[in-house]
């Protein structure tokens, strides 16, 4: 999923550049351009192709939670490394989400919602069976099983 999401972001940065420089060519006046158009477009697509291929991945590896007894743990991060703690009486909400593609590969999303908006966590890339479970679980920690 993240490996989709930053192709289509490196497509769209190289469609970019490439409408650059073919404007740039058609607007130019300079009789031999210093390299042929598309020579920037090259570069930038093979590094924006790299970096799509590898940094899904570092990022996958970087991400962890963990249900302690009293709180919900979360941490990521490949440049900038985050650890969040969410005590479970600060859970109001808990969703699962799925995307058309999340759906095809069998994975789902857990949202835990908290007063504020800036402890929600989301739970990516969890397997949609163990997403309900995952679910039931923090609910009962909570104390307040389904009335959340």
């Amino acid at each position: 999923m993240w490996r989709l999401g930053w192709g289509l972001a490196a497509l769209v940065v190289t469609v970019a550049v490439l409408g650059g420089e073919l404007a740039a060519a058609t607007l130019s006046e300079v009789p031999d351009p210093a390299w042929p158009t598309g020579t920037a477009t090259v570069v930038v697509a093979v590094v924006a192709g790299a970096l799509a291929w590898r940094l899904p991945r570092l990022a996958y590896d970087a991400w962890r939670y963990q249900l302690t007894a009293s709180t919900l743990e979360l941490r990521r991060g490949v440049v900038v490394h985050s650890h969040t703690a969410i005590p479970y009486f600060r859970v109001q909400h808990i969703d699962i989400t799925r995307s058309p593609l999340e759906r095809a590969l069998g994975l789902s999303q857990l949202v835990v919602r908290t007063a504020a908006a800036t402890t929600d966590a989301q739970l990516p890339g969890i397997a949609a069976a163990d997403a309900e479970i995952l679910r039931d679980l923090i609910l009962a920690r909570t104390g307040r099983g389904d009335a959340v």
